[in-house]
């Protein structure tokens, strides 16, 4: 967060997060004390946060009873993304890199004239950028306005920046191009491939087009062989020369592999399977280092958990290809505003989820090869989408010992088969569940449930009414979680 926003900024933000988590009336001696200001200095941020958030209408506002106390206001839905965004977009260092993007060959010394102020106050918060650049393996150059890596990892990085910064609002085009001209350069595109794409691969299209259509002009591309080679035999490029001759790009040879790279990876071509199956069986084909890491994916998942990945499908090495392409493109985690770590995440919602990702890991590094490893290097970011096929797969779950549930009752068969099925249906989700019967001992179990007080020494009893209560059903859940997390030894 520093590295965008001001001290006062930061306080503005701590302000709206206070408020957004107290969920309640605040009081004027509360947010004095959390920001360390006069009553005076709290009631401008308030009156300068009540006519930001007024332009969400109902979907978020600020409540001011008197400018005593202080509540926020926002449906559940609403992101509020949006609004943390609108401080850092006001900040130096997000002006500076937006000033670098556009203008590729200035300076610092312009970035400060610009801003009508000194070189030094600049300077002072450019500096803050370097660290924030290196995590990205990115090193920049403050006075220069410059940044040395290799151009896709600077690419990607312009993608990311401007993606999260603007693609909540459809008004908010971050580029040069006009948004028309880009859009026409698409509606050929689906002319010629003969596909529809969706909103969404549109939009993500146009952004890619348009940093690689602006980049082309001043800074130069390199693609690497052993891809060039990929997109060579995919019969399909050919429609993406036709385009690029069509509608005059004027594109190098490395730009349109770049470009191709960009559309099969980041989910512009998704869902049109003539496309996905041909690019799948290249990277089959020449055993690229994204589909050895799939390969070395599937090793793992079957030695953790005895589960076969179906690497014949050539929709599921699409997709699992693409997010390996998307890692090698860009170095660490995407959010490049908040840096939210899903590592992190993970570990503090569910321990033992994070522990089996943990080891899952270390399966994956001894077994991979070295341009494998160096994929996996990029954990941060490519975690989330080990994390989800994980999950999809139900693959979590099925390393769970289940917990073993009695329900003992005086009422007929019917009822306990009814009972059975509304906690599978409330809960399976969520738990590995096995019912027992009676025949069953008390001590071979994890839960007894019954309608009625009975014995069970060790076993916890949770008594149930007949048509279980809401209570009924939260000391369910509550007991559930402290057996899982007992038997995950948490």
């Amino acid at each position: 967060m520093e590295t965008f926003l001001t001290k006062l900024s930061q306080k503005k933000v701590v302000l709206l997060d206070y408020l957004l988590e107290k969920d309640n009336w605040c009081s004027m001696e509360e947010l004095k004390q959390l920001l360390q200001v006069t009553d005076k200095t709290v009631l401008h941020y308030i009156e300068e946060l009540t006519t930001l958030l007024a332009e969400y209408g109902e979907n978020i506002f600020l409540e001011n009873e008197n400018n005593k106390q202080f509540w926020v206001h926002k449906k559940k839905d609403f992101p509020i993304y949006t609004i943390y965004l609108y401080f850092y977009k006001s900040s130096y260092n997000y002006q500076l890199i937006d000033f670098m993007y556009r203008h590729p060959e200035e300076t610092l010394e312009t970035f400060a004239n610009a801003q009508f102020t000194s070189i030094s106050t600049v300077f002072r918060y450019a500096k803050l950028l370097v660290p924030y650049f290196k995590r990205y393996r990115l090193k920049f150059q403050p006075f220069k306005l410059e940044l040395n890596a290799e151009e896709r990892n600077i690419r990607s990085f312009f993608y990311y920046f401007y993606w999260h910064s603007t693609k909540e609002s459809e008004r908010a085009w971050p580029f040069q191009t006009a948004l028309s001209t880009i859009e026409t350069y698409i509606d050929s595109f689906e002319a010629i491939y003969r596909i529809s794409l969706s909103p969404l691969q549109r939009r993500t299209f146009s952004y890619w087009l348009t940093i690689n259509l602006e980049r082309s002009k001043t800074r130069k591309i390199k693609v690497d062989p052993s891809y060039q080679v990929v997109v060579d035999e995919d019969a399909n490029f050919s429609y993406l020369n036709q385009w690029v001759e069509q509608v005059k790009l004027g594109l190098s040879l490395d730009e349109r592999y770049f470009l191709y790279q960009t559309i099969y990876s980041f989910g512009i071509i998704d869902g049109h399977k003539k496309y996905e199956n041909s690019h799948a069986a290249v990277h089959k084909k020449f055993c690229t280092t994204s589909f050895r890491a799939v390969q070395n994916l599937a090793d793992a998942l079957n030695q953790t958990f005895q589960f076969k990945l179906d690497l014949e499908d050539p929709e599921l090495i699409f997709n699992f290809v693409a997010f390996h392409e998307r890692s090698s493109l860009f170095f660490g985690n995407t959010d490049l505003f908040f840096n939210r770590s899903y590592i992190k995440e993970i570990q503090e919602e569910n321990l033992r989820e994070s522990v089996v990702m943990e080891d899952l890991y270390k399966i994956l590094k001894e077994t991979s090869d070295s341009d494998v490893n160096d994929l996996l290097e990029n954990w941060e970011q490519i975690f989330l989408s080990y994390y989800f096929v994980l999950d999809y797969y139900d693959l979590f779950l099925s390393h769970l010992e289940p917990i073993k549930i009695l329900i003992q009752d005086d009422l007929h068969h019917t009822h306990r088969l009814w009972l059975m099925n509304k906690i599978q249906t409330y809960y399976g989700d969520a738990y590995v569940l096995a019912f027992y019967d009676y025949q069953t001992e008390l001590s071979e179990v994890d839960l007894v449930i019954s309608n009625y007080y009975l014995k069970t020494k060790n076993t916890p009893l949770l008594l149930m009414k007949n048509i279980p209560s809401a209570r009924n059903w939260r000391q369910l859940g509550e007991i559930l979680f402290r057996i899982s997390h007992k038997k995950a030894g948490l």
